[in-house]
């Protein structure tokens, strides 16, 4: 989960109301990235879970208390020798930044006050709880040594120096106009860093919240005089709910894993793919429900999409650099030309000369000539004539190169589907098998044991005709070449990733309402889901063939006909529940 300042704004808030005054009686550490203080106040007792974590850091308060290990780490048994019986005075937050200070005041051996503090970094991966008194490290949760990084260095003894402070207007309490105009009418990154960078106090998920809410696309790359009014209506529209504490509701970001992606304290108009939303009264019960939330059981599903996402922009990349390449090679040509032109001036060429004008002996035009001054005009002919052959030799290789790695990349973006649409553990083994295949997955030494095939997605349409779906390059060479048959009809979305979908009829042709809801599943089914009048390929079966050695899913078809559909989400879903399918 991914904290920005303005959450933690709230959250604060609410502390400052709930916990300031209580007194801290008992101190656990249930791991070793997280803490809680049992606080009592004057009707009962409540615990401030706090959890650095560098995948979801966070903090809140609970009614429950978590279990302990039997024998309480080091780390813990300091803070109880310093800090229970002692009172949390002050909470405070640094400006808008993810670190929130618990001020602790206690009483010392001389009958005065000591203040200690608990200092909460809540930054993603770099997130930490360090104990301070009087500017000095006591301990902390994870120690940074100077190796690590010279300039702040968190260890008992050292000085504790805050994380640098962020640059920009605070987006809470700056003019909207301002911020708006500290973003350039144009910009060569995405529109919503600009903002990010313009501001402290939001991260992307707000950034893009606010792009949405002001209609502008949230990948544009410049701002109209209309974006900017709008723009800074939005912003406007955020700092009163943020502000105004009346009538706040804050939303909570599920994924498709059941993952909580961040929480915001505001009504959202931007719902990623995939996630859904939760509304809570409190900031404090949304960061609860966050940090309790229990991940959909699909192992390895998310890193086996950042596996393939990068490996997709590594091959985006290599293919513009290849086509630079290419272009460069295309130069051949005109070093023949040269190296011709030359070898039939030679007695025109002087050696010394750094360039030379000569008849084009293809044209008959002027052709300047740079040469090298060491060399004769006949070793000079002969340079070109080496690069002619270096470059020709480059253009074949780096045409086969692009050909390999746009194949690859379209296979990527089909795992990168399959991925999408898996919902089982047996569809996620699949994949991986298929990437380990592939060489882009590591192959484990032990191998596991499979839990069993996965089954294409089986849509029975009427007595006479059924509908097969396939969810990933597996399941698709199952329904294509070992469910399917010659009489039956194959459909898949027009040069888009998606599905293998197939008509088995024992009709001599499928039933029109039957064509149309397989036309409309194979939308369905891909990476075109949310388009509109998306053009999907119908062949009889006997026509789709699989190249040999082609990659898993590949298949090549002729005799298509062409279908146009816009997926009518109702009627799908319907159909999907129908016939048992989540």
């Amino acid at each position: 989960m991914n904290l920005e300042g303005i959450t933690l704004y709230t959250q604060t808030a609410y502390l400052k109301q709930e916990i300031t005054g209580s007194r801290i009686y008992k101190i656990g550490m249930p791991s070793n990235h997280s803490l809680y203080f049992s606080l009592k106040r004057e009707l009962d007792v409540i615990h401030l879970m706090i959890d650095v974590n560098g995948g979801s850091p966070v903090i809140y308060t609970s009614a429950k208390t978590p279990e302990n290990p039997p024998e309480p780490p080091a780390f813990c048994m300091l803070l109880r020798k310093h800090l229970e019986e002692g009172i949390i005075t002050q909470i405070q937050q640094y400006g808008l930044d993810r670190v929130i200070e618990l001020e602790i005041s206690l009483l010392g051996r001389s009958r005065q006050i000591i203040t200690k503090q608990i200092i909460i970094e809540l930054t993603g991966k770099n997130a930490n709880l360090i104990f301070v008194e009087n500017g000095i490290i006591l301990d902390s949760i994870k120690h940074v040594s100077p190796v690590m990084n010279s300039v702040r260095v968190i260890q008992p003894g050292y000085a504790y120096n805050p994380p640098p402070l962020q640059t920009g207007l605070n987006i809470l309490t700056a003019s909207p106009e301002a911020i708006v105009a500290a973003i350039p009418d144009e910009v060569t990154s995405s529109l919503w860093k600009q903002l990010v960078n313009a501001t402290t106090g939001i991260g992307k998920a707000s950034a893009l919240q606010l792009l949405s809410a002001a209609s502008i696309p949230l990948n544009a790359t410049y701002l109209t005089p209309t974006d900017r009014r709008r723009l800074a209506s939005a912003i406007a529209g955020l700092q009163n709910a943020v502000t105004d504490t009346a009538a706040q509701t804050f939303t909570a970001i599920v994924s498709k894993s059941n993952l909580c992606q961040t929480v915001f304290p505001f009504h959202v108009s931007y719902i990623p793919d995939g996630c859904r939303t939760e509304l809570f009264p409190t900031m404090n019960e949304a960061l609860c429900f966050a940090a309790l939330l229990q991940p959909a059981k699909l192992p390895d599903q998310e890193l086996l999409q950042k596996a393939v996402l990068a490996e997709i922009r590594k091959a985006e990349k290599k293919i513009v650099a290849l086509q630079q390449d290419l272009i460069h090679s295309n130069e051949a040509d005109t070093c023949r030309i040269m190296a011709d032109s030359l070898m039939a001036s030679l007695y025109q060429v002087k050696k010394g000369c750094v360039c030379c004008t000569v008849p084009n002996i293809y044209d008959g035009t002027a052709l300047q000539i740079p040469l090298s001054p060491v060399l004769t005009p006949a070793e000079n002919a002969q340079k070109y004539y080496k690069k002619y052959n270096k470059l020709k030799r480059a253009q074949e290789e780096v045409a086969i190169q692009l050909a390999e790695t746009t194949d690859m990349l379209t296979y990527l973006e089909s795992v990168e589907e399959s991925l999408h649409l898996a919902t089982s553990r047996q569809e996620t083994e699949e994949i991986t098998e298929e990437l380990q295949k592939a060489g882009i997955m590591p192959v484990p030494k032990r191998k596991m044991h499979p839990s069993g095939k996965s089954s294409p997605v089986r849509i029975v349409f009427s007595d006479s005709t059924t509908i097969y779906i396939g969810k990933n390059n597996r399941q698709n060479e199952e329904v294509t070449f070992k469910i399917g048959t010659g009489s039956d009809f194959w459909l898949h979305v027009q040069k888009i990733p998606g599905s293998h979908v197939l008509i088995k009829t024992s009709l001599p042709e499928p039933e029109p309402e039957a064509l149309e809801a397989a036309v409309q599943l194979a939308v369905w089914f891909s990476k075109a889901r949310g388009g509109s009048q998306i053009p999907v390929d119908c062949v009889p079966r006997r026509f789709v063939k699989k190249p040999s050695g082609a990659k898993p899913g590949f298949v090549i078809f002729t005799n298509q006909k062409t279908y146009y559909a816009t997926p009518d989400e109702e009627y799908i879903k319907k159909l999907l529940q129908n016939n048992g399918i989540k």
